[in-house]
């Protein structure tokens, strides 16, 4: 619907370059594409001043309506609950505690997660890493490549690493191609997976080239980051495909968000859309405690309930794992909605199916 507000961008609209340079990166111009009352601009001035938005008009045209409550609205626009900050904190997972050299955090002994920098295509409100938001982190030095690689090379039991941010896929194509050679040169590392939001925000980005340059070291996987039905388009389609075209499998991290996706119509919705996109839903994460971010958080029981009333009604292959993150760095949990109802008089167990049945197994 919004969209028309760029009715004269013409090609321009399907190049990546464009839509970066055209972000929308203060609230006066959010006012005047929305159309904003004065009071809720003031409010947005407030809360930009701490978190700056930041939006391609690609994803802010995906918005069916100019109202606040819509789920892509919800999703970018500052709200003044971010300002509480008397709940939450900015590293409630311990990253920093876990990063043994610069921008790597090694929590498992397999895997190890590398942050290339804090700028992103928009700048999610629920964002795990909003305390980086307020730094000027750039792309990682040749040094710090070098460190990491390595840090990875005297710890030979980790063999994936998970290129995050911000995001990497908006890093210089040299850097981020220094980066996948550093990583792949290492003999235990066995794949690299990234972690990107581009495919919900810019998809123009995924070019075939682009793409097979991140195939170009050793074997990947991309983790997006699709929160509701909405963000699948014809656009993010053809990033998937090109993606699968280079070899590289594409699975989704959703963050259950209240306002959002936080009802089992969108949630069925998102996942079996992000299946005729060949992504697999793998995670459906409950909001992790971080400041700025706690009016997103449903409570661990209501994704317990939505998973419950999913399963047996989708496909398998569209349920993802229900899981959230420990505090202080512990690690993650996976939760499954308890369907188990004791015994009956013969000892055997009695489960609750999908329909509501109690059934003994022997």
């Amino acid at each position: 619907m919004l969209k028309t507000y760029w009715k004269d961008a013409g090609e321009n609209w399907q190049n990546w370059h464009w839509q970066l340079k055209n972000q929308i990166r203060t609230p006066e111009q959010l006012a005047e594409i929305l159309l904003l009352p004065e009071e809720t601009l003031a409010e947005i001035r407030k809360v930009h001043a701490r978190y700056p938005l930041q939006i391609t008009p690609y994803y802010l045209s995906l918005a069916q309506s100019a109202s606040l409550d819509d789920p892509i609205l919800r999703q970018c626009l500052p709200d003044s609950d971010e300002l509480c900050e008397d709940a939450g904190k900015p590293d409630a997972l311990d990253e920093e505690r876990c990063s043994p050299v610069p921008r790597l955090v090694h929590r498992y002994p397999d895997r190890a997660l590398y942050i290339t920098g804090n700028y992103c295509a928009v700048h999610c409100r629920h964002c795990m890493r909003k305390r980086h938001w307020e730094m000027d982190m750039g792309a990682p030095s040749s040094d710090e490549i070098k460190a990491a690689a390595n840090y990875l090379e005297h710890h030979p039991a980790v063999r994936e690493v998970l290129i995050s941010g911000g995001d990497p896929l908006l890093l210089p194509e040299d850097k981020l191609s220094e980066i996948i050679q550093a990583f792949s040169a290492v003999p235990s590392i066995e794949m690299l997976r990234f972690g990107s939001r581009v495919p919900v925000a810019l998809p123009q980005r995924i070019t075939p080239e682009f793409c097979n340059l991140l195939a170009s070291g050793k074997p990947a996987w991309l983790a997006a980051h699709f929160n509701h039905a909405q963000e699948l388009t014809q656009e993010a389609a053809l990033a998937a495909e090109n993606l699968l075209r280079a070899g590289i499998p594409v699975v989704n991290q959703t963050v259950l968000l209240k306002g959002v996706n936080d009802s089992v119509e969108a949630l069925r919705a998102l996942f079996t859309g992000l299946l005729r996109l060949k992504i697999k839903p793998y995670y459906l994460f409950h909001g992790d405690p971080i400041q700025g971010t706690m009016h997103f958080r449903t409570g661990v029981n209501k994704g317990l309930e939505l998973l419950d009333a999913l399963r047996g009604n989708i496909s398998g292959l569209a349920l993802p794992s229900y899981a959230f993150d420990l505090p202080g760095g512990a690690g993650k949990i996976r939760l499954e909605p308890n369907i188990t109802l004791g015994q009956d008089n013969a000892g055997n167990a009695i489960y609750r199916s999908y329909q509501g049945l109690e059934i003994p197994y022997e």
